[in-house]
């Protein structure tokens, strides 16, 4: 049997856009990230959403959906002062700071990620360094659920930035 190359032309195209269009009709293509972080699995916290899935491309306003925790405490624990803090990108903050790398202290995804779960009051595995600007240290001694192993480490772990740890005037 021979089949026509016109004919497999145009089955081919209407498997294609056939296959799309039905996956659109099913809500199954997904074109953009949605920024859901996965939850924790089992015990005291099961059915939270995990700091720990939170990546550099996050922006403050995607944390703060999803955790809860204001856009405004995180910019200024952070030491964000311009721009729209709800698009400002978690990774940006390792620009910021990149004159610490040299003292080897960094404040970057993983110091975010560590705020936000004290934050909350979810537990945290610290698997680096963490650093913390001081901002964030007292925004979460007031608000955060803090341990006093958690206290202790926050208060060894402050970094001097020079224009974030003074308030502004």
């Amino acid at each position: 049997m021979r089949v026509n190359s016109k004919i497999v032309g145009l089955l081919i195209i209407l498997v294609v856009f056939g296959g799309i269009g039905t996956a659109k009709l099913l809500n199954l293509w997904i074109t953009e990230s949605t920024k859901v972080p996965i939850t924790i699995k089992e015990g005291e916290f099961a059915g939270k959403y995990n700091p720990e899935d939170i990546r550099g491309s996050y922006t403050f306003g995607d944390i703060e959906k999803s955790f809860k925790v204001p856009v405004e405490d995180l910019a200024k624990a952070f030491g964000v002062r311009t721009g729209n803090f709800n698009d400002f990108q978690v990774k940006s903050l390792e620009e910021m700071y990149v004159a610490l790398e040299d003292k080897e202290m960094n404040v970057g995804t993983a110091s975010v990620k560590y705020f936000v779960a004290s934050y909350i009051g979810v537990p945290y595995k610290v698997t680096e360094e963490v650093y913390l600007p001081k901002p964030a240290v007292e925004i979460l001694k007031a608000k955060g659920v803090l341990t006093k192993e958690q206290l202790d480490y926050v208060n060894r772990h402050i970094v001097d930035i020079p224009g974030v740890n003074k308030e502004e005037q």
